[in-house]
């Protein structure tokens, strides 16, 4: 009887942790005009209009997409559920190594929950060259663009 309760415990516990990270994104698509070129993933876009949303609308799963104005440039990543500590609106947030940005958090303001992208290798490759020129000194600098709630 008490392995079966723990099970079940277990079970919830899963269940319920799947589902909050299922959550993680955005309540509706967030655009934005982003001044300069960007990673996501390994896929580098140009400056531009873009608008972020989830994959699938009726979809509550970790999976983003991100498309240019035009619909030329897209890419589809997995993200994770971030808390919104400053409530500043809608908004995407960039990590600076040099001249490289890199596509991090999403925000659509609605709520204290956010979209947070795991590090990319080409990231990580840009950080390691920043750690070895500043010897770790300095974190990399945080770019945000402000966004809004669109169709």
């Amino acid at each position: 009887m008490k392995n079966q309760k723990l099970s079940i415990i277990a079970t919830l516990t899963i269940i319920v942790s799947l589902s909050i990270v299922g959550m993680a994104g955005l309540e509706g698509r967030v655009k934005a005009d982003i001044p300069f070129d960007f990673m996501v993933g390994g896929k580098e876009f140009k400056a531009g209009e873009y608008s972020v949303e989830r994959l699938k609308l009726n979809n509550s799963n970790g999976a983003l997409v991100i498309r240019s104005a035009d619909n030329d440039e897209a890419a589809n990543f997995i993200v994770t559920n971030v808390t919104d500590k400053t409530s500043q609106g809608p908004r995407l947030v960039f990590r600076r190594y040099g001249n490289h940005y890199f596509l991090t958090q999403i925000f659509d303001g609605l709520s204290n929950q956010g979209a947070e992208l795991t590090k990319s290798k080409a990231e990580r490759e840009a950080a390691k060259k920043r750690d070895i020129i500043t010897q770790n000194a300095i974190e990399p600098e945080t770019m945000t663009v402000f966004a809004k709630l669109g169709q």
